[in-house]
């Protein structure tokens, strides 16, 4: 009896120790870290400022600082080593972004690709600087497979700005709509093209706040139709006539000058007209001038189109005897890239295509 008594004892004590060695062995297992992108928001005046507003000046909104890539809508740049300056050059409130960081590792070396941040919103116009995430403690970050970057080698001598480049996504309807303009390379910048207001110019006495606010989203939905799938193939089958004013181009010339359109490097855009002169539009190189009321048009006029595309075609080298400029009648029809232009934007219209419309534009007053 005792020993039956005993054995029960210590196989009930191996028992014992067999479950506690379990569970200790569950209470040290390592806990996975959690990595989340930081969270910001630019959405009110306390934490940032807003560009191209009826105060500021001429000179501000036309230095060079204000000259933006219009595939980078929100325009991320280093100020330096531990700053970045973040700025929306649409005028719409955009959310839910992820700002993306690619970093130069050397020569030999793969780039770093992380998600700096997330941006809840930032207003439209809104711009603002901030310190780098791993400068102000967030070392942990993801790449674009979601695995995880330690970025703490930066956190004390920030990045050389030279090093560094950002881009911005995210997959909400309005940021899926701005990155098709990933196809064209236009820069954009803001210009005073009579600054001795001299009266015998074609050129408007001074380019003005509401005017800059406009155009920006005029060259947001220019560039959605130029890069849509539909006007290139209106254009590819239209029949364009040369700068002789006879020769028709042939497919391959139609296939360049589309191509000539997205990549298009430079628009300084200006303001012509004024009171008895009837200027509607200069353009050609990186010059491309409207009207007040073409600048203005564009968020809702049936029909729109025929003078951006007449200046566009200056800006693409064709001259007034190429219907790339004024529209030719052929078999007793308006033929030409203003009568694509019309259309397209007529048919954006109808499907509600365009991406800056009276309902979200932030300043309607503008347009009245």
């Amino acid at each position: 009896m005792k020993k039956r008594i005993i054995t029960l004892f210590v196989t009930c004590g191996l028992f014992v120790a067999s479950c506690s060695n379990d569970k200790d062995d569950e209470m040290f297992v390592e806990p996975k870290t959690v990595v989340e992108p930081k969270t910001l928001s630019f959405d009110t005046d306390l934490n940032s400022s807003l560009m191209f507003q009826d105060s500021e000046s001429e000179e501000v909104m036309t230095a060079n600082d204000r000259r933006y890539n219009i595939a980078h809508l929100i325009r991320v740049k280093a100020v330096d080593q531990k700053s970045i300056e973040i700025a929306n050059f649409s005028p719409i409130d955009i959310q839910d972004a992820t700002i993306v960081a690619t970093i130069s590792s050397g020569v030999g070396s793969p780039s770093q690709v992380v998600k700096l941040f997330k941006i809840s919103k930032i207003r439209a116009h809104a711009k603002q600087i901030i310190k780098y995430p791993f400068v102000e403690g967030t070392t942990l970050f993801l790449d674009m497979d979601n695995n995880t970057v330690d970025l703490s080698q930066y956190s004390t001598t920030g990045i050389d700005p030279s090093k560094i480049a950002f881009d911005f996504t995210g997959d909400n309807p309005t940021i899926v709509t701005l990155k098709k303009l990933d196809k064209l390379k236009w820069d954009i910048q803001y210009h005073d093209f009579n600054p001795t207001n001299d009266p015998n110019s074609n050129w408007s006495d001074d380019i003005t706040p509401k005017q800059v606010r406009r155009f920006t989203g005029l060259m947001i939905n220019l560039g959605l139709i130029i890069v849509s799938d539909t006007f290139k193939q209106e254009f590819l089958k239209e029949q364009i006539i040369g700068n002789d004013g006879t020769t028709v181009l042939t497919l391959a010339e139609k296939e360049k000058t589309y191509n000539d359109l997205l990549i298009h490097p430079f628009f300084q855009c200006g303001a012509v007209g004024r009171a008895g002169n009837n200027t509607i539009g200069l353009g050609g190189g990186s010059t491309f001038g409207l009207a007040d009321y073409v600048i203005k048009d564009y968020i809702n006029k049936i029909g729109y189109g025929d003078t951006p595309a007449h200046e566009l075609g200056h800006c693409v080298d064709f001259n007034h005897s190429s219907n790339m400029t004024y529209p030719k009648t052929i078999d007793n029809i308006s033929t030409g890239f203003s009568p694509v232009m019309i259309r397209m934007f007529n048919k954006f219209f109808a499907e509600k295509s365009f991406v800056i419309t009276l309902n979200n534009y932030y300043k309607p007053a503008d347009f009245n």
